[in-house]
């Protein structure tokens, strides 16, 4: 089994969420070459924007090298002391992050030797696209809005942190149009495509699983849904809200999501989920980096996820049904060829579970 386990129990406590600091900004550049607008599928033209080839860094004393993103093994000053492999090994060429996605236009295809920033490309022209819901949900307009403003915001982002500048000990990155660089590179199009963040989009994800009593050799077992965006089969999390716990939104996300039981089981539900979403029960396996499909070069996904397993008891006892931002719901098996086609880094999140975690 390629089920191994987790290392990043030595991360800071899994339950309270706390945006890493940047260093202080050194004069340093790269080369970019930004970009072709094309026209939304939900809004006007984005405005095609172009940098002049050039980049300009933020605080590293570390260059950002083909060597630090793509080689088989990182150089191990990048890393935190306990680092996992495997989570090294996933950031090194995004895939996910330059596929199509059904609510985006075409990318521009990136080869896998041109997807690090070190890598010279002349005349790379990112499709440019943001989604009219990321527009009208600007913060500085409309009241309650969960998006950045159209021009993004040193500070805000550097307030907000990133995961996985922070593993990698590496500065957030900006072209000269002030907005940040994707940490893994190129993905074919720029700005902030559905995601409403310039930079780090903040999500959680809770991993619940249970053995199944009903199967030969109990089997491990993980609950999905079915994402209505891309029909795939994913982790049922979510975004963090500003201000929120990490641990609040875990199980909000799975209450949510799989939990959209009638009145009458409503009560039980809840008491059944409190009982699973603990802090002695939670262990955290991966923070940093998603390859996944709403990623642009200027916006990506990152996440916290956390295993909770289910006792015998609860295993049997947790009915799970489909809630709006999911069209259907499931224990799926761990290892089935369905599971290896799990959304975005979702597999890779699952395979780096405690198997000591998952004895009962």
């Amino acid at each position: 089994s390629n089920l191994r386990k987790g290392v990043l129990n030595t991360r800071p406590p899994p339950f309270r969420y706390a945006p890493p600091a940047f260093s202080a900004p050194v004069a340093r550049r790269m080369p970019l070459c930004c970009g072709r607008s094309v026209q939304q599928d939900v809004s006007e033209p984005s405005a095609s924007r172009r940098t002049g080839g050039r980049v300009s860094p933020v605080g590293s004393q570390k260059e950002l090298t083909s060597d630090t993103l793509t080689s088989t093994t990182l150089d191990s000053s990048t890393l935190d002391d306990g680092e996992d492999n495997l989570s090294v090994r996933h950031t090194q060429l995004h895939v996910r992050a330059r596929s199509e996605h059904p609510r985006y236009p075409r990318r521009v295809q990136v080869l896998d030797a041109h997807v690090p920033w070190s890598s010279s490309i002349e005349g790379y022209r990112p499709t440019d696209f943001v989604a009219k819901s990321v527009l009208e949900n600007d913060c500085t307009v409309k009241e309650g809005g969960w998006a950045d403003p159209a021009e993004p915001d040193r500070e805000a982002i550097a307030r907000r942190g990133s995961y996985e500048h922070e593993k990698r000990r590496l500065p957030v990155r900006f072209d000269e149009l002030g907005r940040p660089l994707n940490p893994v590179g190129r993905t074919g199009m720029c700005n902030r495509g559905g995601l409403g963040k310039w930079g780090p989009n903040h999500a959680a994800d809770p991993i619940v699983t249970r053995r199944c009593p009903d199967k030969p050799g109990t089997p491990l077992e993980v609950v999905v849904i079915k994402r209505r965006d891309t029909g795939e089969w994913a982790i049922p999390g979510g975004m963090v809200d500003a201000g929120e716990l990490v641990s609040m939104t875990l199980r909000r996300e799975f209450e949510e999501e799989a939990g959209n039981v009638p009145e009458s089981e409503r009560e039980r539900f809840e008491d059944l989920a409190g009982r699973l979403f603990t802090e002695a029960n939670g262990h955290e396996v991966y923070r940093g980096y998603v390859d996944d499909p709403r990623n642009t070069d200027n916006a990506w996904m990152e996440t916290v996820a956390m295993h909770f397993h289910c006792s015998p008891e609860l295993g049997r006892m947790l009915a799970l049904h489909a809630g709006d931002d999911a069209a259907d719901v499931q224990w799926l098996e761990v290892g089935t060829p369905e599971y290896k086609k799990l959304y975005a880094s979702h597999k890779m999140m699952i395979d780096m579970i405690d198997l000591d975690h998952c004895r009962a």
